[in-house]
């Protein structure tokens, strides 16, 4: 199967010259404007006269000029026009989503759900394209995720929330099945125990955590032991057909299990079980320190 697999050719552009291209106004309007051309719903090419009228140009020698600068980065010809390569979808859809302008703040407001460690209700707020939740009263860090700032244009709290969960739930299962949600390269975990955790590690979460990163692009970030397991294909048919509310409830809302009740089994190499309560069910998973799933069983 392997043999099968071979790569015809692998190039890449500097990243310096790449965005390079983009320090010119004409340049950002022509992606925008093949990534705004549509027929129904479906994209489609603009040959070069509608392009350039679009782009509100009357120099056509200035912008073809501009236009081949953007081909083969962020721009495909074909015969019927042209169209944004893969990169250039990309960047428009960051450029229409505000993600690399956007610097919306939101103001701590109430989330329908209490603290467990002191029963006081939880507060959101957002800043710098962060959603965290907290508790209002001990400040116990509940929820903290990346949450793009589309997700604050219906001014709606729920919604928000929603989006947020949502959201992360979705990274949550592609990063389980070890793909990084960024690349779609690989994804790799280290799990470490509460008493190896940095002082950064120890005031995000209680027990256990997992440091999640991809050696290609360098996407990092880190879970709870508990709210990734539930998404390990080893476990997950168990969750789904005892406690779907884990898979549908919203992050903040739920607990696969009480962080005290997490054990180390040994230490080298690594050993942790987890147990998972799934309704009246439960089962101990045991995970070593790359969080590959040792053993399920039936408690």
């Amino acid at each position: 199967m392997t043999d099968a697999f071979q790569v015809s050719e692998r190039r890449s552009v500097p990243p310096a010259e790449a965005f390079s291209l983009l320090g010119n106004e004409l340049r950002v309007s022509i992606l925008l404007e093949l990534g705004d051309a549509k027929e129904g719903s479906q994209p489609r090419p603009l040959p070069f006269e509608e392009l350039r009228r679009r782009c509100d140009v009357s120099d056509s020698g200035r912008f073809n000029y501009h236009l081949q600068e953007l081909l083969g980065v962020f721009v495909r010809e074909e015969s019927d026009g042209y169209g944004l390569l893969y990169p250039g979808v990309i960047l428009y859809q960051a450029i229409k989503a505000d993600s690399f302008t956007d610097r919306t703040t939101v103001e701590p407001f109430p989330v329908d759900a209490g603290c467990s460690e002191c029963d006081a209700g939880l507060e959101a707020t957002y800043r710098n394209s962060m959603l965290v939740v907290r508790c209002g009263d001990c400040g116990a860090l509940v929820f903290k995720y990346h949450l793009p700032p589309g997700a604050i244009r219906s001014n709606d709290p729920d919604a928000v929330l929603s989006a947020a969960s949502v959201y992360a739930r979705r990274d949550l299962l592609t990063v389980a099945s070890d793909v990084c949600p960024t690349c779609a390269s690989e994804m790799y975990h280290d799990v470490v125990p509460d008493d190896e955790k940095s002082s950064e590690l120890e005031q995000a979460m209680p027990g256990p955590a997992v440091v999640h990163h991809c050696s290609y692009c360098k996407n990092f970030f880190c879970t709870d032991l508990p709210e990734i397991l539930v998404y390990h294909s080893d476990v997950l048919p168990f969750v789904a057909a005892n406690a779907p509310d884990l898979l549908t409830d919203p992050l903040w809302a739920v607990d696969a299990c009480d962080p005290d009740d997490i054990t180390v089994a040994e230490r080298d190499p690594l050993r942790v079980t987890v147990p998972i309560e799934a309704g009246q069910e439960r089962v101990d998973v045991t995970v070593d320190r790359s969080l590959s799933v040792l053993g399920v069983e039936r408690a």
